[in-house]
């Protein structure tokens, strides 16, 4: 599963719109009728999307990675206890595919990312994000000079 490419998609006046068959082909082929969307964690304005699949094995990494087999533990058992997996799960929402490819986006998502102008679709490897677009232009601008810096900074590489 790679999610590659940035397409920008329209909502229509329903808040419908279409996950391109690019990224569709990347659900794992038997977890094809639904996808998940949560709010980035770290980014406002952002919301990420996986395969259902996806998402719990990155849930599960986290939870392991954050708070480690007794923080999990406690995590399981203290309701006070913070969470981080618990955190993004919350606030996450099972999206069902159309067999066309279209969904509905949940109304929070859409005002998060000012959707008037449609959403940019961003392929980021084992996951996707939505964007507004001119947020994106100005990220992408961003991670450009960011890559030509990390490019450059190769040859300094100490042999």
């Amino acid at each position: 599963m790679a999610f590659r490419s940035e397409i920008l998609i329209k909502l229509d006046k329903k808040g419908r719109a279409l996950l391109p068959a690019a990224f569709r082909d990347e659900l794992p082929a038997d977890d094809r009728g639904a996808f998940v969307l949560y709010h980035s964690p770290n980014l406002p304005g952002v919301v990420n999307g996986n395969s259902r699949l996806g998402f719990d094995t990155m849930l599960d990494r986290l939870r392991t990675e954050a708070l480690g087999a007794k923080g999990s533990l406690k995590a399981a058992l203290d309701d006070e206890a913070f969470d981080p997996a618990g955190y993004l799960s919350a606030g996450a929402r099972t999206i069902p595919l159309e067999p066309d490819g279209r969904f509905s986006m949940p109304g929070e998502f859409a005002e998060a990312l000012d959707a008037d102008e449609g959403v940019m679709l961003v392929g980021k490897g084992d996951k996707f994000q939505l964007w507004n677009p001119a947020r994106w232009q100005v990220r992408r601008d961003a991670d450009r000079a960011r890559m030509a810096a990390f490019v450059r900074g190769l040859d300094g590489v100490d042999a």
